[in-house]
């Protein structure tokens, strides 16, 4: 009886996580009808680049609609395509329906937690159902005989060797390989962090307020987002049209139509600075969850680390003495 429930919530499970798998599975595709996508080009009608409080830049083109105008949404591009490319020059991607166009970048980045829960989710439907065929009574009557018979057989192996010293085991390469991780993530915020704190290859310049944009929340876990779309000529004399993230101090003290006075890097106009921080825009920002975020992971990756040492450490003092008493 107790093997009937244990098959029947087995299979339960596995029809839960399946479900749940295909649900994310159709809504991909209802979002990303990759099924009809087919490679087409598209006219650069514009070249947006986005810049956010904490991470560099992020790098878009507006195509050319058949009307003439630019289009609305923005499509993710390469920095190497944002530099090579100009108006009216082709970009490659893929056309969904009569009138749906994507970059391949765009499809990617709108649909990486997508792809996440379907693996993630996927991979665990797989292991349900491998668990539910083996708790099949015949199976798993049939599994527990061929276990016993392999576990006699190890054990008069294990008789007919000598004994060996077992080896401790750590789980400090799994936790270092979570450091890499978590520092991997946090790069794109040290690279922004380096190139805000650096005054060399940047250049000044007053940036014309054309739009403005907020989202105001009140929820706990979720920030505010504020953000003007600029424009202006680098040294080069090139047009650069940038949507930038801002603090809520900035965005009271500024409207359309006047100059933003920024900084930005010279090998990457793109990469803007707000010039005048003051101590509120420098507390705002870190008031946010993605500070927050950041600081968490430099705290447990300094944490893991130092233990780690400090492990390695203990571990040569107690081998050194160790070999002085062996000598002894």
């Amino acid at each position: 009886m107790e093997t009937v429930k244990e098959f029947a919530g087995m299979a339960a499970g596995t029809l839960f996580f399946i479900l749940l798998t295909w649900a994310l599975t159709s809504s991909y595709l209802e979002e990303y009808d990759l099924t009809s996508a087919k490679p087409a080009t598209a006219s650069v009608a514009a070249k947006v680049g986005t810049k956010s409080l904490l991470r560099p830049p992020a790098f878009f083109v507006k195509i050319r609609q058949d009307d003439g105008s630019p289009s609305e949404e923005l499509h993710r591009i390469s920095r190497s395509q944002m530099e090579k490319l100009s108006i009216g020059d082709p970009v490659s991607g893929y056309a969904t329906g009569p009138t749906g166009f994507s970059t391949i970048r765009t499809i990617v980045y709108d649909s990486i937690f997508y792809m996440i829960g379907i693996f993630i989710f996927g991979f665990i439907s797989l292991c349900c159902l491998f668990a539910t065929i083996l708790s099949i009574p015949a199976i798993d009557q049939a599994e527990q005989r061929s276990s016993h018979k392999r576990a006699v057989k190890k054990k008069r192996e294990r008789r007919k060797k000598k004994k060996k010293p077992k080896r401790t085991r750590s789980g400090w390469g799994l936790a270092l390989g979570c450091v890499a991780f978590f520092l991997l993530v946090t790069l794109p915020f040290l690279s922004n962090l380096v190139h805000s704190a650096l005054p060399a290859g940047k250049n000044s310049a007053e940036a014309l307020i054309i739009n403005e944009d907020s989202y105001v929340t009140y929820r706990k876990h979720e920030d505010s987002s504020y953000r003007f779309n600029i424009v202006f000529d680098d040294e080069d004399g090139e047009t650069i049209l940038a949507i930038k993230d801002i603090t809520p101090n900035t965005y009271r003290n500024y409207s359309i139509g006047d100059s933003l006075p920024i900084e930005y890097q010279t090998s990457n106009p793109y990469n803007i600075h707000v010039r005048g921080t003051t101590l509120t825009d420098i507390q705002q920002m870190l008031l946010t969850w993605e500070m927050f975020l950041y600081a968490a992971l430099f705290a447990v990756s300094g944490f893991v680390i130092w233990a780690y040492v400090n492990s390695r450490k203990n571990g040569r003092r107690d081998s050194r003495k160790g070999d002085r008493f062996a000598s002894r």
